[in-house]
């Protein structure tokens, strides 16, 4: 359950500051200090935060989507205010990998299919005039008979929630309580090979449910590559988010990524969050401008740091219709890998959930070969051929 801190990261609301002035008399216009803003309306302070980090990197308006530096950077991008609201504190490693399952260890690993997930449940969209009334989510994760699910770690738990012990290797139970913010857990999953040979018995299809008393869904095990959910699910903005990543045997970089984003104008506006490894811990940090570019494109850039301030990689990709993807590219454009992610709400301000993973020959690449240009333009030449 997640207290209502100023600063957490996806509970926060989009509120427009105006300056009050009397019928009378005329009082001098001024800019609050950010401290003064964080203390009167915390949300534009972050707003106000991330606005001031886009343009530090290189990102000043949405014009300026070709541009991003690649700098090293102060802890956080030296913002205070940005780095409160997205480095909040990583929970402990509550299992093993999923590989030292015992039946997972001995599975034929062509044909073993491993993923891992983050869930995130609660106030995933700013709903400043909503009521904090606690919501009892309990979910649980679940699987078929014969495939596996842990979890590995929980995100932003009070105490009161917990993750139960496991006494079903197929299913997590949960405790947990919303207002008005989020908990989220990170954890794998792993779908065992099907005995294809003669049997009377026919062998459950693979899935992965969530399951709530307030939202509950179940995605099938040939989706879960994939797997990008943003629904909310009240007029209070709660609901669920879920990404994953597949998870090879062999070394390749992946994780998730999540975080705010906020219209600063009416060409776009900024976002910024927290960069994860697969297991839930912090990377680092990302930031970024979206807009419309001068061909007319909804497009987004941004800039990747890690927990010290080095430079990562940029990043650069298109948005539209609540789904965001794009390419990893490190030093001189090269392309590191790819993300993909879903974001919640079209007014002006919401949240972000996505998966990024190394560029490493696997079978469950991007359909589009893109490339970022000198200029900073990203452009798509073809059409990947089927493996």
């Amino acid at each position: 359950m997640i207290r209502s801190t100023p600063l957490r990261l996806l509970g926060l609301a989009l509120v427009v500051a105006v300056t009050a002035c009397d019928e009378e008399t005329t009082a001098p216009e001024f800019e609050p200090t950010p401290e003064a803003l964080a203390a009167t309306d915390p949300d534009a302070a972050l707003v106000a935060a991330m606005d001031e980090v886009a343009a530090q990197i290189g990102l000043a308006e949405t014009s300026s989507l070709t541009t991003v530096s690649e700098t090293d950077e102060a802890p956080g991008f030296g913002n205070a205010l940005f780095a409160a609201a997205f480095g909040e504190p990583e929970g402990p490693l509550l299992t093993d990998d999923i590989t030292t399952d015992s039946t997972v260890s001995r599975a034929d690993h062509d044909r073993l299919r491993m993923y891992d997930v983050l869930a995130v449940w609660g106030r995933i969209r700013p709903a400043p005039d909503a009521e904090p009334i606690p919501l009892q989510w309990d979910p649980a994760l679940h699987v078929a008979d014969g495939d596996a699910v842990r979890v590995r770690r929980a995100l932003l738990f009070e105490p009161g929630d917990a993750v139960h012990p496991q006494e079903q290797r197929n299913l997590v139970t949960m405790t947990s309580w919303t207002s008005p913010h989020v908990d989220g857990v990170i954890a794998q999953v792993a779908l065992t090979p099907r005995d294809t040979g003669s049997t009377d018995e026919v062998a459950p299809e693979p899935f992965l449910g969530f399951r709530s008393a307030p939202y509950s869904v179940s995605i099938p095990g040939s989706e879960l590559g994939g797997l990008r959910v943003a629904e909310v699910i009240d007029d209070s903005g709660n609901g669920v988010l879920l990404a994953a990543v597949r998870k090879y045997m062999a070394p390749c970089g992946a994780g998730f990524m999540k975080g705010r984003w906020a219209r600063t104008g009416p060409e776009g506006g900024v976002f910024g969050g927290a960069w994860l490894q697969v297991n839930g811990r912090r990377e680092g940090f990302v930031a970024g401008r979206w807009g419309v570019n001068d061909a007319g494109e909804p497009v987004f850039r941004a800039k990747i740091v890690n927990g010290q301030g080095h430079f990562l990689a940029v990043m650069a990709g298109t948005y539209g219709d609540g789904v965001y993807e794009g390419e990893i590219y490190g030093r001189g454009r090269q392309v590191l890998g790819h993300v993909k992610g879903r974001y919640t709400a079209e007014d002006g301000h919401g949240s972000f959930l996505g998966a990024w993973k190394q560029a490493c020959g696997t079978d469950d690449r991007p359909e589009r070969e893109c490339e970022l240009t000198d200029s900073g333009r990203r452009v798509c030449t073809a059409q990947r051929s089927e493996p």
